[in-house]
């Protein structure tokens, strides 16, 4: 009997190490029936899809938007910036040890260190812990989208990673975020309105992976929804990120700020 060289080709890929692998992968379920996602994941080292591509991102007015970003670009060249360096308060959020971009907010991007996340899940709520700033977003679970609705608080309770309410579409762990506070959304590499709604995605899809999808809906800011693909890698724990302690970075700004000045008066 002679075999096609198609068949043959499908055979060999059929009895490869990597098919046999996904073959053999049997989904992880929680004691509720749900696929098991708790452990401690990385977006680090990974290929991020935007679509469009992060330098064709849709604003309706990149320049306005992207007013805090580009005096926070100048800013970090050493270049006397009065707005930042006025006081403690003023301090963008990342010198202050507050938040870092987005690691804890959605759309949840590598910070280039640090990017460790650890997801602890139970039936009623699924709590994802960050390494960078050691943010936590505590996400509670309800039936559906519709629940979620309601279950969201007021838009005046506003917090640095958003108020986020998920739920199960089939295996896939849905979360929507609203309310990010509004200094995290204006500082973000990503800018968005009060009234911006994030939708995540995560699914189990193999043993050693987490598939990541963010869609960001904000026509405020935006023309039209986009969205981040990317997949979560096993990582060993988390390491504490002692920020504030030893934050001699914040001091020596406001200490150069203030020679700086003095030293303008004085001419």
């Amino acid at each position: 009997m002679r075999l096609s060289l198609a068949a043959i080709m499908v055979a060999c890929i059929l009895m490869s190490p990597v098919a046999a692998a996904q073959q053999s992968y049997k989904l992880p379920r929680a004691p509720d029936g749900h696929p098991e996602l708790g452990g401690v994941w990385t977006n680090a080292n990974v290929d991020a899809a935007f679509d469009p591509p992060e330098d064709e991102l849709p604003f309706r007015d990149r320049s306005t938007a992207m007013v805090w970003r580009e005096k926070y670009a100048t800013y970090m060249t050493g270049a006397p910036m009065e707005e930042f360096t006025h006081g403690v308060d003023t301090l963008p959020n990342r010198d202050r040890c507050l938040m870092a971009a987005n690691a804890a907010a959605p759309p949840m991007t590598s910070q280039g260190y640090n990017d460790a996340y650890q997801i602890v899940q139970t039936p009623s709520v699924i709590v994802i812990s960050v390494e960078m700033m050691r943010e936590t977003r505590i996400i509670p679970i309800v039936a559906d989208a519709a629940a979620a609705k309601s279950r969201h608080g007021p838009q005046v309770l506003q917090r640095w990673a958003g108020d986020s309410v998920g739920w199960w579409e089939g295996d896939t762990l849905v979360v929507e975020t609203i309310n990010v506070n509004v200094r995290q959304a204006r500082q973000s590499p990503y800018p968005t309105s009060p009234d911006a709604i994030w939708i995540e995605r995560f699914t189990r899809t193999a043993r050693n992976q987490l598939a990541y999808h963010v869609e960001i809906i904000d026509p405020e800011i935006y023309t039209r929804t986009w969205t981040v693909d990317y997949t979560f890698r096993p990582a060993n724990r988390l390491w504490e990120y002692a920020c504030h302690e030893g934050n001699y970075g914040m001091e020596h700004i406001l200490t150069g700020a203030r020679k700086v000045e003095r030293d303008a008066a004085r001419n």
